[in-house]
């Protein structure tokens, strides 16, 4: 049986991206505002409701990262902007490689 390494994952998970490929600009923490990645979305058709200081808001969106070579990436609680939108992620997870990131994300008000 052939082995895979990450560098091929991580190939594959580019070309993945390159299908719809949109850019992240991180707006908190502040230490890493301004930081952009390449990423893709996936809109849920069915989202679900989670509680944030007290309100009821509803994760609709899911965005994926390739962070093979990343230093840093975004995480739970972080806020970004993406084609005139506003997110903050709920959740993140990587997958078993450790080579894509997915972000469960909330959108917010619209950015101006």
């Amino acid at each position: 049986m052939a082995s895979v390494t990450t560098a091929q994952l991580s190939a594959d998970a580019d070309h993945c991206l390159a299908d719809f490929p949109q850019t992240i600009t991180i707006i908190s923490p502040a230490a890493e505002a301004a930081t952009t990645y390449a990423a893709t979305r996936n809109t849920l058709d069915y989202g679900y409701e989670v509680e944030v200081n007290g309100r009821e808001a509803q994760v609709t969106t899911q965005w994926y990262i390739n962070v093979e070579g990343l230093g840093t990436y975004p995480d739970k609680g972080w806020c970004f902007s993406a084609n005139g939108r506003n997110y903050k992620v709920w959740d993140s997870r990587m997958d078993q490689a450790e080579v894509m990131l997915k972000l469960d994300c909330i959108g917010q008000a619209q950015s101006r």
